[in-house]
């Protein structure tokens, strides 16, 4: 699954070439959704946020599952992006550039993103998970109530060396 982070860049630089060269426009609109700030979108400033944006996800695809929660925000953020450009359509009561990327491409491939690794059990609102292999998981609930999951993809044996490890230091005590 470690495709899907590739995924965000190649999507995103699709997306920046609605936004900019076809049909582009996106920095007149921009202006005209916002006249307060149009001093401030310049093709520089324009660069710099898609620069941030590419190297975020250069980042996504060197850190991948092992940085889950960085990832997945990268995913969060090209979610909100497309869901921002279906709210300029409906202030300019028309077409923004990047809509139909936004819309067509982020949207679907964040929310599999998200469901990918949470029905996979790698993603959880329980704790970490630490995925050693496999996509099942055996939940650790320490004395502090503090939850984590250990990935494995021999779950049934795991719980019995965690029992035995427990068993075995109840006894030196």
């Amino acid at each position: 699954m470690e495709w899907i982070f590739s995924a965000f860049l190649v999507v995103s630089v699709i997306h920046m070439g609605e936004e900019y060269f076809y049909p582009g426009g996106f920095m007149d609109v921009m202006k005209r959704l916002n006249p307060k700030f149009a001093p401030l979108l310049t093709t520089p400033v324009a660069v710099i946020i898609n620069g941030l944006q590419v190297l975020l996800c250069i980042v996504a695809i060197a850190v991948g599952r092992k940085a889950l929660i960085f990832s997945m925000s990268v995913a969060a953020l090209l979610f909100v992006n497309g869901l921002m450009h279906l709210m300029g359509c409906v202030r300019v009561k028309g077409y923004a550039p990047g809509v139909i990327t936004g819309v067509l491409l982020y949207m679907p491939l964040s929310l599999y993103a998200y469901y990918h690794f949470i029905a996979s059990g790698q993603l959880t609102p329980h704790g970490w998970l630490f995925n050693v292999s496999g996509l099942d998981a055996v939940e650790l609930e320490l004395i502090n109530n503090r939850r984590f999951r250990i990935g494995t993809d021999e779950p049934q044996r795991l719980i019995a060396a965690i029992q035995t490890a427990r068993r075995l230091a109840g006894q030196s005590s």
